[in-house]
């Protein structure tokens, strides 16, 4: 399995993207219990809203599969999604 580092940049309608979170953080924890999502929170600190998740999978095709069925992918409230291999050297993802 590798790790996938997963950014979300959010688009302007604020409004909309609450009120698809609870469907948005329902999915995610799914995939958190399955131990595929390894971790994922809001990047609160910068100045374009956003999200990173970090992914286990085979494969980059997979998480591309995963983050189809997320609701605000199908809502339409991501701007910009950056998919990227990523190696753990340190920490609890590390091999």
């Amino acid at each position: 399995m590798a790790v996938f580092a997963v950014t979300y940049v959010y688009g302007p309608d604020t409004e909309k993207r609450m009120g698809v979170r609870p469907a948005h953080r329902e999915v995610l924890g799914r995939l958190y219990e399955e131990g595929t999502l390894l971790a994922a929170g809001p990047l609160e600190d910068e100045l374009t809203p956003g999200g990173l998740l970090v992914f286990s999978a085979e494969s980059k095709e997979e998480v591309e599969a995963l983050l189809q069925q997320d609701p605000y992918a199908e809502a339409g409230v991501i701007e910009e999604t950056v998919i990227r291999s990523w190696t753990p050297v340190f920490g609890p993802f590390s091999a």
